[in-house]
């Protein structure tokens, strides 16, 4: 079995359907054996209750004419012309044996002749056919001889004898033997009775003698006189059976042609052929439909699997058959999709990490540049607050201790910080906004208090402002505000939304800016995000970046009314993850 599961599938299924056709022809064989022994047993068995039939009809004639001889030869005529030694009155009584004789003949249409012999075995009376010799012996009993041939007789044919001792009844002797009476039988009698032992239409009944010499037959027509059982025997193209009669040493001989009998049997062989045929051809479509619907595909299937890796790509498996091949090959372009799909998810996040690796280490260039000696940094603030102190100038004094907040809040480290915080960093930079401008311009907000603790991506609200204030207000004549609403839109989603009435922008202008935040993944953005700073590229991409698509930014202006800029990402918190990547 181990050798088999090695072998290919076609030599696999090939093996099995040429193991099947030689049990099936292996079956036709011992079927048709078996049906011809079954049919030859049943052939001999009816062929020797023939025989039987024959044998009986045969003794019932030897009994008749045991019968007629013993009612001729014992009659008183008969005993008495037998017994006289008188030449004259044997004469007398010659045609009185003659009529007795001529009775005799007429009970039994084959009986051809009847001769009587004295003792001595000289003839002394007969009539009709004879044989034309004299009894050289002392029959003891009723004796049948062998088929004869007379060519004085010629006219009768061939033909047997009876033999029948005559013994004086009337005599004290035992057995007191007087002569021998011999009856010239025909042979067609036999014709009738072996006519009806006749099984086919090509089988022979025979009745051969002592010598083996037809007596009588019924069937093809012998073209010989002396039958070579053990010849018959030997041939396997007949069944041969014998049978002996007891009475005469003559045997009873049928001979049945096996073709004959096995023609029934003929029909069956050539049925079985063509089944045999059916079957061979129905395999070999089943082979034909194996090769082209299942092993050809799967050796397809196979190779685009071989050559799958060398090609890649968009490269598909053609579907041809819909069958379960077709299914298994369409599932195996859905797996290769997914794959393919997979494969790009990975490369776009690894593509995203690898930026917002950059992107950190940007901001840490960024926040080292403006750490410069930070401890300098606040001590000439804190100076510069105690000197206002000193000097009683209260605004100076705000102005350094909210650039020193700011200073503080931009160079810490952590990526995320609540909304609080975002807002307290706001509003540390209206204060300073609000003293240069002498309150011209000044910075509202309004947030849901249930979201001051959710954690979001630090420096997004800040330079929106900044970029209101000197892009948009600072442009007007007129006092300006910008206002800040921090809201919950959906159950995770938290928006900003930034709206100043300031100068705003043209449709051109609006739609470059827009394109330049589209395009924040490609190479060129990376310069103009350098030569812009924190502003509103810088936003946009630290926003896809940390939070995907699920983030988004959208900018709205028209010119003299103002601008409205929306941020929207998930209230999920992610800082810890993100910073331990």
């Amino acid at each position: 079995m181990g050798r088999f599961g090695k072998l290919s599938l076609i030599r696999q299924v090939l093996y099995l359907i040429l193991i099947m056709l030689i049990i099936l022809l292996i079956s036709f064989v011992i079927s048709n054996n078996i049906a011809g022994r079954i049919i030859e047993r049943k052939v001999t068995d009816s062929v020797s209750k023939i025989l039987l039939q024959v044998e009986e009809k045969t003794l019932s004639f030897y009994s008749d004419m045991e019968g007629i001889s013993t009612s001729l030869l014992y009659s008183p005529t008969v005993q008495t012309y037998m017994s006289s030694t008188d030449t004259l009155s044997m004469i007398l009584m010659n045609s009185e044996i003659i009529s007795v004789f001529s009775n005799t003949i007429t009970l039994k249409e084959n009986i051809r002749g009847i001769q009587l012999f004295n003792k001595e075995g000289t003839l002394i009376a007969n009539i009709g056919a004879g044989t034309g010799e004299s009894v050289k012996y002392q029959v003891e009993s009723i004796e049948y001889s062998g088929v004869l041939t007379n060519p004085d007789l010629a006219y009768m044919g061939p033909y047997y004898t009876i033999s029948v001792p005559v013994y004086n009844l009337k005599s004290n002797i035992p057995r007191d033997y007087r002569g021998t009476s011999v009856f010239v039988m025909d042979v067609n009698n036999y014709n009738n009775i072996l006519k009806s032992g006749k099984i086919t239409k090509n089988s022979r009944l025979l009745l051969l003698d002592q010598q083996n010499k037809i007596v009588a037959s019924e069937g093809n027509s012998p073209d010989f006189d002396i039958f070579h059982i053990e010849d018959w025997k030997n041939d396997k193209r007949y069944i041969v059976q014998t049978m002996m009669l007891s009475r005469t040493g003559w045997k009873l001989i049928s001979v049945i042609p096996k073709d004959e009998l096995l023609q029934e049997l003929a029909v069956v062989q050539r049925l079985n052929i063509a089944t045999y045929i059916i079957m061979f051809s129905i395999l070999c479509l089943f082979l034909f439909i194996f090769y082209n619907r299942i092993l050809k595909p799967v050796r397809a299937l196979m190779e685009f699997m071989k050559s799958y890796p060398k090609k890649g790509g968009e490269n598909r498996f053609n579907v041809v058959h819909h069958n379960e091949i077709g299914v298994l090959a369409v599932n195996l372009n859905k797996m290769l999709d997914e794959i393919d799909t997979l494969s790009k998810e990975i490369q776009l996040t690894q593509k995203q990490m690898y930026e917002i690796e950059i992107t950190k280490k940007q901001m840490e260039i960024s926040a080292f540049r403006n750490q410069i000696n930070p401890h300098f940094l606040y001590n000439t603030l804190e100076c510069i607050r105690a000197i206002a102190f000193y000097y009683k100038v209260q605004e100076i004094a705000d102005i350094s201790t909210s650039l020193s907040n700011m200073f503080r809040y931009s160079v810490k480290g952590n990526d995320f910080v609540t909304i609080q915080d975002e807002i307290s960093h706001v509003k540390e930079y209206a204060k300073i906004i609000e003293f240069r401008f002498m309150g011209r311009m000044q910075v509202a907000i309004e947030a849901d208090e249930d979201l001051l603790e959710v954690r979001t991506l630090k420096m997004l609200l800040q330079p929106i402002v900044e970029n209101a204030v000197f892009h948009g207000l600072e442009k007007k004549i007129d006092n300006g505000l910008v206002l800040i609403t921090v809201q919950k839109i959906a159950q995770n989603q938290v928006q900003y939304v930034i709206r100043d009435n300031g100068y705003g922008m043209e449709d051109k202008q609006l739609e470059e800016l827009l394109n330049c935040l589209r395009q924040f993944d490609t190479p060129s953005y990376s310069k103009n995000d350098a030569k812009l700073g924190i502003g509103l590229s810088n936003i946009y991409r630290r926003i896809k970046l940390f939070y995907g698509d699920e983030a988004e930014m959208t900018i709205q202006s028209k010119l003299h009314l103002g601008t409205t800029i929306s941020i929207t990402f998930p209230a999920q918190d992610h800082s810890e993850q993100l910073e331990d990547k």
